[in-house]
């Protein structure tokens, strides 16, 4: 009996001391990457760089993981202007259909991204940091994977 509340008391905890985030899985969202960028208060310009150009990848039924930008972050790379070649560089930095697409970010050291880059991923006070820069803010499962919106660029 003594163990049974052991274990109970271990489960309990590891709830309440895991991060929100921790708790998203992906592909358990019932929007496309491509909806829950358009959706989201914080990646409204994502959406505007990304979509007519990306809308087919954001939309795809195969897993993927995009580290979508805010708002914030979008205005400092000054997107508003780039060529299509540009964008296409800027998203393929910020897109995977690697590890990071099939398991919550927090327990992977490193992902590549379409570019062929490796990030690094490190926990700073339970929070997602990717690359010393940019931090997961929030992470928004899909159906087709996940969004992580990061206050800056990779």
């Amino acid at each position: 009996m003594q163990m049974k509340h052991l274990i109970t008391a271990a489960v309990l905890l590891a709830f309440v001391f895991a991060p929100a985030y921790a708790q998203v899985e992906p592909g358990t969202g019932d929007e496309t990457a491509l909806d829950v960028i358009a959706d989201h208060e914080d990646t409204s310009l994502s959406y505007e760089a990304f979509a007519d150009e990306f809308a087919e990848y954001l939309d795809a039924e195969d897993q993927i993981a995009f580290f979508a930008p805010t708002d914030e972050a979008i205005e400092e790379l000054g997107v508003e202007d780039a060529s299509i070649g540009e964008l296409q560089e800027v998203f393929a930095r910020h897109a995977t259909t690697g590890l990071a697409a099939d398991i919550p970010i927090e327990v992977v050291e490193w992902f590549g991204t379409l570019d062929g880059s490796q990030n690094e991923v490190a926990l700073e006070e339970d929070t997602p940091v990717i690359n010393d820069t940019a931090e997961v803010v929030e992470a928004v499962p899909a159906e087709n994977g996940i969004v992580y919106v990061i206050d800056d660029t990779l």
